[in-house]
């Protein structure tokens, strides 16, 4: 995908080429899923590029920065049908669905990091795979969900990247069936897709990243209503906005004391600029100590987005538990957390996570305890697995906390159901 990139280039500029690249897959993408109102034709150049993102702009209010040429780069740089060509030939060639029934979108998320060198270094952009999405979202919002039901539910990943995390959670909150042998009512379609909408935020700072989990969270309910995305309501909510996470004061989903769950793999790099090093040395100064990472911001962020006793849960760089920055976290910030979970990760095959991670869990409340349940590393894996979702580290770490997580259901039930009744 780089070779394209770096074709594209010569013609147009690293920008606008991962732009056309992925434009070109993104209309495909809507085509093939029938998510356009008219029929498109994606043989027609690089117009019909342009035309398709023109109507999915018009599809839906919260599409609408797709033909924005501060978000979408091929506005501002034309192509030739030779360099349209070749990138609609890769496309033709390499799949943009998932495999699968579902229109989660997961492949047009991969592909945007693959293609943008620039969203990776710059912007930390690296994509949360599916089952570790899927494990850190049993750890916070499956709880969650079980507390307080699907429909008062709120969540946030406040680094959103391109949604895989949110549609995760997404679909999460649309199939939930309480617990317990109660009477079980049944959720129209439209409500499941309304409320699982109503649930979900992210914030980014990468506005094409946003669009594209905005267009994530239209195809997936489009597709599952059977329609094209103009028949969504434009007053069921996309709730997924463009600032930095850590220094914005205006955007209203980042208002502090509003979520049940903050779920994230927030950006594990140290900032380059020294100017914006200080600004958020300033926002952050109980964390930010030396060369700080960025983990260490974020999970003070996400701890202010937090309800009351609200679950933060995070894969994260594990660097603070090693150097000299993480020394103030440690001794300082970490000991007011009522921390509850710390997995090892570092020996798992994370695609893409070449730092060192761990799985944090804490709720936003002093301790509630002397007990964290960690599950420590013994060693990594024998062989690169060729399915890291399969791997016997990430399938050891899963079914430890499938077993505690069963157990912790079955002593609460138990309580439950020991206390008396009021007659």
């Amino acid at each position: 995908m780089e070779r394209l990139v770096d074709g594209l280039a010569d013609e147009v500029g690293v920008h606008a080429a991962v732009s056309w690249a992925h434009g070109v897959a993104l209309v495909r993408h809507a085509a093939e899923h029938r998510l356009f109102a008219s029929p498109v034709d994606l043989e027609g150049g690089p117009d019909a590029v342009r035309r398709g993102l023109e109507a999915l702009a018009a599809s839906h209010p919260t599409l609408d920065s797709l033909t924005d040429p501060q978000v979408v780069g091929l506005w501002r740089e034309p192509i030739s049908q030779a360099g349209w060509a070749r990138a609609a030939q890769m496309w033709t060639h390499t799949p943009v669905s998932d495999v699968g029934h579902r229109i989660d979108g997961f492949r047009l998320g991969d592909v945007y990091q693959a293609l943008s060198a620039d969203a990776r270094k710059s912007r930390a952009l690296c994509q949360t795979p599916i089952w570790v999405a899927e494990l850190l979202l049993d750890l916070s919002l499956e709880p969650t969900l079980d507390e307080v039901g699907a429909d008062q539910a709120r969540m946030i990943d406040p680094s959103c990247g391109t949604g895989h995390i949110l549609m995760s959670a997404f679909h999460r909150v649309r199939t939930h069936v309480p617990r317990g042998r109660g009477p079980r009512a049944t959720v129209p379609v439209e409500r499941s897709l309304e409320r699982a909408l109503e649930a979900v935020h992210g914030v980014d700072l990468d506005p094409y990243a946003v669009v594209l989990a905005r267009y994530r969270l239209l195809a997936a309910t489009a597709g599952i209503l059977k329609r094209p995305i103009a028949s969504v309501p434009a007053g069921w909510p996309v709730q997924v906005a463009a600032a930095d996470a850590l220094l914005s004061t205006e955007e209203p989903l980042l208002q502090s004391g509003r979520y049940h769950a903050v779920v994230g793999n927030p950006p594990y790099i140290t900032v380059r600029d020294p100017h914006l090093r200080e600004q958020i040395r300033r926002a952050y100064p109980e964390v930010c100590s030396g060369r700080y990472s960025l983990a260490l911001p974020f999970t003070v962020l996400m701890t202010r987005l937090a309800r009351p006793a609200g679950t933060i849960a995070q894969l994260t760089a594990n660097s603070f538990m090693k150097r000299e920055f993480g020394k103030k976290f440690i001794e300082q910030y970490l000991p007011k957390l009522d921390l509850t979970w710390v997995i090892d990760t570092s020996g798992c095959a994370i695609p893409g996570h070449g730092t060192p991670t761990l799985i944090m869990v804490h709720n936003a409340q002093p301790p509630q305890g002397d007990t964290v349940i960690t599950i420590r590393g013994n060693r990594g894996e024998p062989r690169m697995p060729e399915d890291p979702a399969q791997g016997l580290v990430w399938r050891a770490i899963e079914e430890a906390v499938h077993q505690r997580l069963a157990l912790d259901r079955l002593r609460r039930g138990i309580e439950a159901s020991s206390r008396p009744h009021a007659e």
